[in-house]
């Protein structure tokens, strides 16, 4: 739905995650310190799938990637934020948004919210992972929202045309809000 923001850019923040992994050795050397060599494959890439697995299914194991990964995600975000200055709109797609302080970056915050059947749905869709795998994941993600700085609230439990309209309604008001500044 970034195309109906005009001049936007998308910063996924799991792929920003990634590629910190596969870019930073000192990030590679880190993950190995913490968690041993069982979570990378034999070309010394990180394993995600073990990784997810190790840490979702245990807090401690989960506040150590935190701890690890946050400042690093935060850094590369808020480098493509100023590399890309001079657009419209930047969207920052972030479950970990609270976590971290990327929440401070922005103007307004959208929170997408679906059940868990739903989520569960879209995991299976995105992913090859078992049904074991996404239970881990979605109870594991432990996602904190700070209802009180949401400024929209979309529900994303029914059709792609509803998502659509709520997201063109957000976008009106947003664009409105805009033109009164």
């Amino acid at each position: 739905m970034k195309e109906l923001f005009d001049d936007s850019i998308l910063l996924d923040v799991d792929k920003i995650a990634k590629e910190l992994y596969c870019k930073k050795s000192e990030i590679l050397g880190d993950l190995r310190a913490c968690f041993g060599n069982e979570i990378f494959c034999l070309d010394g890439m990180v394993d995600y799938r073990t990784l997810a697995n190790k840490v979702f299914s245990s807090e401690k194991e989960l506040k150590k990637l935190n701890d690890l990964m946050f400042r690093p995600i935060e850094q590369k975000v808020e480098n493509l934020i100023d590399i890309n200055k001079d657009k419209k709109c930047i969207i920052i797609d972030a479950a970990i948004l609270f976590e971290t302080k990327l929440y401070k970056l922005c103007d307004y915050i959208i929170w997408v919210r679906a059940d868990k059947n739903r989520r569960k749905k879209f995991l299976r869709k995105k992913s090859d992972l078992t049904d074991d795998e996404i239970k881990i994941r979605l109870e594991g993600q432990n996602i904190k929202i700070k209802r009180k700085l949401v400024n929209f609230i979309i529900d994303n439990n029914g059709s792609k045309r509803n998502l659509r309209r709520q997201v063109e309604q957000i976008v009106q008001e947003i664009q409105a809000t805009q033109a009164a500044v």
